[in-house]
């Protein structure tokens, strides 16, 4: 299978896989398989990685989305484009990809064999004849219906698909002649007899399950071999699969027999190429960065296994698949020196495993092969440190601090065109997402579910490390697309102008909830010498104790505390010590127990 199911984050971005990074992205992006459009794929944006060539369309991201991984890619061609026509990537896959339909095919000769004795052999579906078209040279499908016996000048015959004029009644004659001849049932197998006739029927058949196993050329007759896709003789595709424009022709007359539908392409195990076309420019980044990405082939690194690292201790390695596991992390008898002497000591041990590193990895191909992935770490650290100073090599530092802290969409992976601005904030506005709702960072469970938008750009700067900032007006209208997105987090604006980010299930209902569920707790506090009833009625709060029993900023615990005011749940008390919220019994209780 060529194509793969996507899984997307939260922020409806591919998943990445482990060493995998990302490389580009480019928006306004449709699919074609072969020269036909996928429905459902034409509106999207393609994400190129060193693993994968992936498509995340904007309608229903997490059904229509699908992914190339680059492995399985035998040969890749650009097209620039003409007039309307967009430019394109078509990406070919592996023959032992292609050769699905071959598998499938010689399956099926087996599938006519009888199991056992007294069971008839089940039928083969049948096989339309195709007639070439003498104009423009391309094979049509012969009308199930047609009887060339009673075929006459005056028969209706449908013209060609391609260009549309009508065939002579003399080819089309031929053509069912011919694949009348070839549709022949094979005798029945010896010591098969069940007391009934068994007369072989004309046109019951299929051309592929011949005593010699060949499949004949529906366009020739020739009889080819099992596992080719196309004849020897003329060059013609020996899967009907293969045509789309004549699986659809035979699907109008024949109900038994559909063509394929590039509704679902996960499904279809015959693509025999895929196309990237690129409506809104990138197509030249996009396709120099997949054949820079083709070349690395850093999949191959993925799975291989670390490197033996030496023992302070001792000159020996200790491996991590040699299952010693009663070896302690760390010489106990060894001292712990700090200051310039542990700097010094520690730079020593760096050069000596660097050296052991290098030394072991290039003794021969199979340890260099293994010791593949920290030795292009190591190479590139070294380059780093040689080139230090230069332009290149601080935005590759910047880059790499990007990609360690999780923020791996820089604007030089963006597309360029008319929309860049706006993918560069789309794309910023799902990067900010999948920051706040990562579980490993915390970022709104440390706020307590909601802060100010102004916190939040300052924190999100800070955490970059002076790597692609974003400045205040971009970071808003990131925080305004997560609607338009259906992302995970909303942006929020009080009745006072504060806006505030939070979680998208969280609802001022549920805020409410929070802090009266809280009111309630506080009828059981022990306070003493208050001129009221305490466990009837608690007691006020003030926005500082809501802040920190919720973990909110003092602003955010302010306008929550109005919100669930103008909702009727809770009403203040203003007096000398500043502002107190409490519980609404003016609400609650009954008028003639104020009056008394």
């Amino acid at each position: 299978m060529f194509l793969h199911q996507l899984d997307l984050t939260t922020a409806l971005r591919p998943s990445l896989l482990p060493e995998e990074t990302l490389l580009f992205v480019q928006d306004a992006v449709g699919l074609y398989e072969g020269k036909y459009k996928i429905p459902q794929y034409q509106n999207g944006q393609a994400y190129l990685t060193s693993h994968r060539a992936c498509y995340v369309a904007h309608s229903e991201p997490r059904q229509n989305s699908v992914a190339i991984f680059l492995k399985d890619v035998e040969r890749h061609e650009f097209y620039a484009g003409f007039l309307k026509s967009s430019p394109k990537i078509t990406l070919y896959p592996k023959p032992s990809k292609q050769l699905s339909r071959g598998a499938s095919t010689a399956a099926s000769n087996a599938s006519t064999t009888p199991e056992r004795r007294g069971s008839p052999a089940p039928a083969a579906p049948p096989v339309s004849a195709t007639w070439v078209c003498p104009i423009c040279s391309f094979s049509n499908p012969v009308p199930s219906n047609f009887d060339p016996a009673t075929a006459n000048a005056r028969t209706p015959l449908p013209p060609c698909l391609a260009c549309g004029i009508k065939p002579p009644l003399v080819h089309v004659v031929k053509a069912a002649i011919s694949a009348m001849s070839n549709r022949q049932a094979p005798a029945p197998p010896l010591g098969y007899n069940d007391g009934s006739s068994n007369a072989p029927v004309p046109g019951i058949d299929n051309p592929a399950s011949s005593g010699s196993g060949t499949i004949p050329c529906p366009r020739c007759t020739f009889q080819n071999h099992p596992s080719l896709t196309t004849c020897e003789m003329c060059g013609g595709p020996l899967g009907s699969a293969i045509d789309k424009r004549l699986d659809i022709a035979q699907s109008i007359g024949r109900a038994e027999s559909p063509g394929p539908s590039l509704s679902s392409p996960l499904k279809n195990e015959t693509i025999q190429s895929i196309k990237f076309s690129f409506r809104g420019g990138g197509d030249k980044i996009f396709y120099e960065r997949l054949k820079n990405a083709l070349v690395q082939r850093k999949w191959l690194l993925q799975s291989a296994p670390p490197i033996p690292k030496p023992r302070p201790a001792s000159g020996s390695f200790e491996d991590a698949y040699s299952g010693n596991a009663d070896t302690p992390a760390a010489d106990p008898g060894r001292s712990k020196v700090v200051g310039i002497a542990g700097l010094e000591r520690r730079g020593l041990e760096q050069k000596m495993n660097n050296e052991a590193m290098i030394g072991g990895a290039f003794e021969d191909l199979e340890a260099l092969m293994t010791s593949a992935k920290e030795i292009i770490a190591l190479a590139e650290q070294f380059s780093s440190q040689a080139n230090l100073g230069t332009n290149g090599s601080s935005d590759a530092n910047a880059l790499a601090s990007a990609s360690a802290l999780g923020l791996v969409t820089t604007k030089d992976m963006l597309g360029t065109g008319s929309g860049s601005e706006s993918l560069y904030v789309s794309e910023l506005s799902r990067n900010l997402a999948e920051w706040l709702t990562d579980d490993t960072r915390g970022i709104l469970r440390r706020e307590g579910g909601i802060v100010t938008l102004v916190d939040l750009w300052a924190v999100f700067n800070r955490a970059r490390g002076g790597v692609e900032l974003v400045s205040p007006a971009d970071f808003e209208k990131a925080a305004r697309m997560w609607d338009k997105l259906k992302l995970p987090v909303r942006l929020r604006q009080f009745k006072s102008g504060l806006l505030v980010v939070q979680g998208r299930d969280r609802t001022d209902e549920k805020t409410i909830a929070s802090l009266l569920a809280w009111l309630k707790e506080l009828h059981n506090d022990q306070a003493k010498d208050l001129p009221w009833d305490v466990h009837a009625f608690g007691r006020g709060v003030t926005a500082q104790e809501t802040a920190e029993r919720f973990g909110w900023s003092v602003g955010v615990a302010t306008e929550e505390l109005e919100m669930s005011e103008e909702a009727g749940a809770l009403c203040r008390e203003q007096g000398l010590e500043g502002i107190r919220f409490w519980e609404n019994w003016l609400v609650k209780t009954p008028f003639h127990t104020l009056e008394t």
